[in-house]
C-alpha cells in the first residue's frame, strides 16, 4: 500500500511525460521506442491504479468490520449516526474511487482500439487475411476480427509510421492470432509481417508469401 502510494505519482509523472514527447517529436529516432515503451506504462500504471482502489475499500470494508466484530457480545449497540455517516462516507469515495477508475481504463482503452481499428494498415491486414484460403480453411467463414488489439501503431505528420499489432481472429470452426509488422513511407503503408497463427492449425502461415505465390 505505502509503496503504491510512492510510485503511483512517479508513474503518471512519467506517463505523461512520454506521451507529451511522442505527440511533439514524431520524427524523432527514438519515437519508435518511446511509443512502445509509452503502451506498456499506460497499462501498468493503470492497472496499479486501480489496484490502489481496490485495495482501498478492501481496507475500508475491513475497518468496517472489525468495528462490529468489537462490540461486546450480547450488548449491541445500536450505531450513532455519526459513525453511520462515517462508514457511509468512506465506501462512497471508495466505491466512487473505483468506478472512476475502471470507466476512465475502459475509455482508455476502446479509445485505443478505435485508433487501430481505423488505420488503413489493420483494414489491409484484415482483408487479407478473410481473402486467405488457409485462414479460411482453419477458421471457416465467415471470418471476423476480435476484440482487444495487441500492439502499438504510431503515425507522425510527414507521413511515417510503424506498426506492430497482434489482431483475434474468429470464425465458426475456432479463433486464431494475425501477427503484423508494417512500415509507413510517404504516408503509404507496407506490409512486411502478416502471418497467422492457430492453436490448431499448425504450422504458422504465412499470409504474404501465399499471397505472391
Amino acid at each position: 500500500m505505502k509503496l503504491l502510494k510512492r510510485t503511483l505519482p512517479v508513474g503518471w509523472v512519467l506517463l505523461f511525460l512520454d506521451g507529451f514527447l511522442v505527440v511533439e517529436f514524431p520524427n524523432a529516432s527514438w519515437n519508435h521506442s518511446a511509443s512502445l515503451a509509452l503502451w506498456w506504462l499506460s497499462i501498468i500504471v493503470l492497472l496499479a491504479t486501480l489496484g490502489f482502489c481496490v485495495l482501498v475499500a478492501v481496507r475500508l470494508v475491513s475497518r468496517l468490520v472489525k468495528g462490529l466484530e468489537a462490540q461486546p457480545a450480547g450488548r449491541e449497540q445500536p450505531p450513532t449516526a455519526q459513525s453511520r455517516g462515517k462508514w457511509s462516507h468512506m465506501l462512497a469515495v471508495g466505491s466512487v474511487a473505483i468506478l472512476a477508475i475502471a470507466v476512465f481504463v475502459g475509455t482508455f482503452l476502446v479509445v485505443i482500439e478505435h485508433q487501430i481499428k481505423s488505420s488503413p494498415v489493420y483494414h489491409v491486414s484484415v482483408a487479407q487475411a478473410q481473402e486467405s484460403p488457409k485462414v479460411v480453411e482453419a477458421l471457416g467463414q465467415p471470418v471476423a476480427a476480435g476484440w482487444l488489439v495487441l500492439g502499438q501503431l504510431t503515425e507522425s505528420t510527414n507521413g511515417v509510421g510503424h506498426a506492430e499489432l497482434t489482431i483475434p481472429l474468429v470464425g465458426p470452426k475456432g479463433r486464431g492470432k494475425l501477427l503484423v509488422e508494417a512500415s509507413r513511407q510517404a504516408g503509404v503503408w507496407r506490409l512486411s509481417t502478416l502471418r497467422f497463427v492457430s492453436a490448431g492449425y499448425n504450422p504458422a502461415t504465412d499470409i504474404l508469401a501465399e499471397g505472391s505465390k
